[in-house]
């Protein structure tokens, strides 16, 4: 049996002696760790500290946040919205709106087209109808069952631009609906019977049609996703035979299962019909749709489509059999110049406003006033932002700085030296004068800027408003980066926080490499028409990783290929079409490597195709501008050129260069305002890497940490001595109970020797 022990962490002491072993040994381990609580608190203080200056970090941010959200193009552009009458119209801007004024006429609204069928029987019984018809270029499949609920059920599930809807005035009285979800004349339902007579039948149709969209001599179709599918698979058509319609009585046969609108333009133009046909691609919210245009020699073409084949692709539009509510486009004038619009929604003629129609009259147009102008206010909110970001900051300081002058308590940043750097520097940045500003307004103290007893920065809001009033561009200098040119071949683009005042002498620019554009010319004259279609693939680094096709059609004259070029949504911004003595031009819009394309034709250049060929014409690639800015490295991306990384005074100064020579070409007065000199100053105290207070906060950890090294060492010592105090107790028992024993038994000895010798 052992004296002494433990069982599971319970310790056992003193059996033999009758000494609190246990309780010795604890007393002594206390001792041991005595300093463990005094570096536990060391220990609390330091990483409290270490969480504070994270959070002080972001409170510098916020500020910076503020500083920087004022750097903006639009930042100081605000205007204010007066409508003389705002029963005609109301009026909401954004922040690109310019003051001026304008006067407004409202002659008519827009309106959604809305039409009925015919009175039927009821809402459910079944029509006995079967076929196809299109809604909007979608197809609904007819089945025999069908009452004109569940025909509206299938229209509404398209999502073509139709709303479909059942009116129930009792037996004999039932209407199916058809109603644009859009206003305006050309968001009329497209409606056809494709096969079978479902809308004619109804009455939603009637037999005559005309020329749906007009244009100069000709008419243009609906717009589809694409210009070489076939438009059965388009629309979701299934069943289609072949169709012969008329152009100018000419016959054309065309088969909407296999044909597609390419193939149609194309047919049309080996028919010799006196009409032009070709597909034309537009873009709406970024999507590309392509739609058939046919143009006559001489004047609008006719038409004869008896299978529905070119009502089915938007070139004509069938009669309306019922019409509830005639769709038609807003009519209206602005400072007399007679505008129209398919929305009474008008958000592209007064720049930055939106513009919404609310009151028409055709004879008597009723008229209002719109007046835009520069909002002070709305600026100096935005400026007041950087005063609640100082004061956040200047509030969170003082919550840790606190002293308490009867119990001597302090709070955790009291007196600290980091805290009191930041209070010291970012004070004097912010109320000195900017460097290289001159004028009435230098600082923000001459906008209406100060600070209360607390440190609290304050703000004269008439001051603030007036200065913004009388001299904007000014005021807006204080907080942002610019820079003016001596010439007006050079002019500041942007900078960076790196890049440093010019002060008295401006940075010169000097060129050795002029920014060019890319140009094609084709490799042969062009002298005549295109005998047959024709793919332009145009690829390339203005391309990306992709490239586009265009199809030229049958019939095709340089004329026609140009403006073919030049009106793709997908090139137009990119490239410009010409007509170079006959050959084929097309130029880069853009400048430098950047808008560097490639142009290849699926034929051999020939003169009655675009001349292109595979790989034939002269292709010139555009350069980047080359320079130096103040002297120093700089690089070149089209005509902008920017102060390299080594550039030790310009780097990140960007500018623009439009010239045509080389050589000394101007210079620029680069001027830093709060957003570069406050925020080069805040981002020593917040960079992600080397910023004062992540340092110093990883700093005060590290000390926590080596606080934690040091308590474990204590407390691993004491363990030990522990183990080592009940060794010894242990065996000190241990020999006391053998003692003890043999006591024992000395005793029981001498008690038998006395009973014997009695």
């Amino acid at each position: 049996m052992s004296l002494t022990g433990s069982v599971s962490g319970i310790n056992f002491g003193g059996l033999a002696s009758g000494l609190d072993t246990e309780g010795i040994i604890t007393k002594l381990v206390s001792v041991e760790k005595a300093s463990v609580s005094r570096l536990t608190q060391q220990q609390a203080v330091l990483r409290q500290k270490a969480d504070l200056y994270d959070a002080f970090k972001t409170q510098i941010s916020g500020l910076s946040q503020a500083v920087g959200a004022l750097n903006s193009a639009t930042a100081f552009q605000a205007v204010a919205v007066s409508v003389g009458d705002p029963s005609v119209a109301s009026v909401t801007t954004d922040a690109t709106a310019q003051p001026g004024s304008y006067t407004i006429k409202v002659s008519r609204l827009a309106q959604a087209e809305k039409m009925s069928s015919a009175a039927q029987t009821d809402t459910s019984t079944a029509l006995g109808q079967t076929g196809q018809f299109v809604v909007n270029g979608k197809v609904i499949n007819v089945d025999v069952t069908d009452s004109i609920q569940s025909i509206a059920a299938k229209v509404n599930s398209l999502n073509a631009g139709v709303a479909a809807g059942v009116i129930n005035g009792g037996p004999g009285q039932a209407f199916l609906t058809f109603t644009s979800t859009s206003t305006g004349l050309l968001n009329k339902p497209q409606l056809a019977d494709l096969t079978g007579s479902t809308l004619s039948s109804l009455g939603m149709v009637s037999g005559s049609s005309t020329v749906r969209n007009p244009v100069t001599n000709g008419a243009l179709g609906s717009g589809f996703t694409a210009a070489t599918t076939a438009i059965g698979t388009l629309i979701g058509a299934t069943g289609l035979g072949a169709q012969t319609i008329q152009v100018n009585g000419t016959g054309v046969n065309v088969n909407l299962a296999t044909d597609s609108l390419q193939d149609v333009a194309d047919k049309i133009n080996s028919a010799s019909a006196g009409a032009t046909a070709s597909v034309v691609a537009s873009q709406t919210n970024g999507v590309t749709s392509y739609s058939l245009k046919i143009v006559g020699s001489s004047g609008t073409p006719t038409f004869t489509d008896s299978g529905n084949t070119l009502t089915s692709l938007g070139i004509l539009q069938n009669g309306i059999g019922h019409e509830l509510v005639q769709g038609q486009d807003a009519a209206y004038s602005i400072d007399n110049v007679s505008l129209t619009s398919a929305s009474n929604t008008i958000t592209n003629v007064i720049s930055g406003a939106t513009v919404t129609l609310l009151k028409a009259d055709s004879t008597t147009p009723p008229s209002t006033s719109i007046n835009l102008s520069s909002d002070a206010g709305a600026v100096a909110g935005r400026i007041k932002g950087v005063m609640t970001a100082y004061n956040a900051t200047n509030a969170f300081i003082k919550q840790y700085s606190s002293f308490d002058a009867t119990s001597f308590q302090t709070g955790p940043l009291f007196a600290d030296s980091l805290v009191q750097q930041y209070q010291s520097t970012v004070h004097t940045t912010m109320l000195s004068n900017v460097p290289g500003l001159t004028g009435t307004y230098r600082n923000l103290i001459d906008i209406g800027f100060g600070l209360d007893s607390d440190g609290n920065m304050t703000i004269d809001d008439t001051k603030l408003q007036a200065a913004i009033t009388a001299d904007p561009t000014s005021v807006q200098r204080i907080f942002q980066n610019f820079g003016t040119s001596t010439t007006g071949t050079v002019s500041y683009v942007s900078s960076t926080s790196s890049t440093l005042t010019s002060s008295a002498v401006p940075y010169d620019v000097n060129i050795t490499q002029v920014a060019t554009k890319s140009q094609y010319i084709a490799a042969t004259q062009k002298t005549g028409p295109n005998t047959t279609s024709e793919k332009l693939t145009f690829a390339g680094s203005m391309f990306a990783t992709g490239s586009v096709d265009l199809t030229l059609d049958i019939g095709s004259t340089m004329a026609d290929i140009v403006n073919k070029i030049n009106s793709d949504p997908r090139l137009k911004d990119m490239l410009v079409a010409s007509d170079n003595g006959g050959k084929l031009q097309v130029d880069s819009k853009k400048f430098g490597t950047n808008g560097r394309f490639t142009l290849v034709s699926n034929q051999s250049p020939l003169g009655t195709n675009s001349g292109v060929g595979f790989a034939a014409g002269t292709l010139t690639d555009g350069l980047d501008v080359a320079g130096t800015i103040a002297g120093q490295a700089a690089t070149g991306v089209g005509q902008f050129l920017t102060g390299a990384s080594t550039n030790t005074v310009a780097n990140g100064l960007q500018i623009q260069y439009s010239g045509t020579t080389t050589g000394n070409v101007g210079s620029i007065n680069f001027t830093s305002g709060l957003n570069g000199t406050l925020n080069n100053l805040l981002n020593s105290y917040t960079d992600f890497s080397n910023g004062i207070t992540v340092t110093t906060a990883k700093s005060v950890r590290d000390q926590a940490d080596s606080i934690q090294t040091q308590i474990d060492a204590i407390n691993k010592r004491a363990d030990d001595k522990a183990t080592e105090l009940r060794n010894q107790f242990a065996a000190m028992e241990s020999r006391i109970a053998d003692l003890q024993s043999q006591g024992q038994r000395l005793s029981a000895l001498l008690g038998s020797s006395t009973t014997a010798s009695k």
